[in-house]
């Protein structure tokens, strides 16, 4: 992702020299590599998730079912009522509902921590280009100026 949005970047900063060398086709075929490099990892990711979200289901869904016999035992034993099997259920719904989230929060929080680490190890970077502010006046000898000819034009 980062790769991806770094070249578009630097493409769109410096699309007048991209374009003075004739570079569209080289720059257009490293972004597309980016891009097909961000995808096959976003499948990856995708498809890891629902791996983990079917297993999920699958452990609820085994739960589930040994609970209720369970308790439709005990429903036939007379020592619970229907009313307690309703309960039961929806308790375990209520249980395992935020379950379905837990990989999505995840992988939420961990991609948020590795954004917020590139962007401290940015603010600890020393730029090159160093700006020294002045407040001083500009001073000049001659008072005089004039401007002939400016030129603007796009092709």
């Amino acid at each position: 992702d980062n790769a991806a949005g770094s070249k578009s970047i630097d493409s769109l900063i410096n699309f007048e020299t991209v374009k003075y060398f004739g570079n569209e086709k080289y720059e257009a075929a490293q972004y597309d590599k980016s891009l097909a490099r961000y995808e096959a990892a976003s499948l990856k990711t995708a498809s890891s998730l629902a791996m983990l979200n079917v297993g999920q289901q699958i452990i609820f869904s085994t739960g589930l079912g040994i609970i209720m016999l369970l308790a439709a035992r005990e429903i036939a034993a007379g020592r619970m009522t229907v009313g307690d099997l309703v309960m039961v259920n929806g308790l375990l719904f209520q249980l395992s509902m935020p379950l379905n989230f837990l990989g999505s929060v995840y992988r939420d929080s961990r991609q948020s921590l590795i954004d917020m680490n590139t962007m401290f190890s940015l603010l600890t970077l020393n730029s090159s280009v160093k700006v020294h502010c002045s407040n001083e006046e500009l001073k000049t000898e001659d008072k005089r100026g004039s401007v002939l000819y400016i030129f603007f034009f796009y092709t």
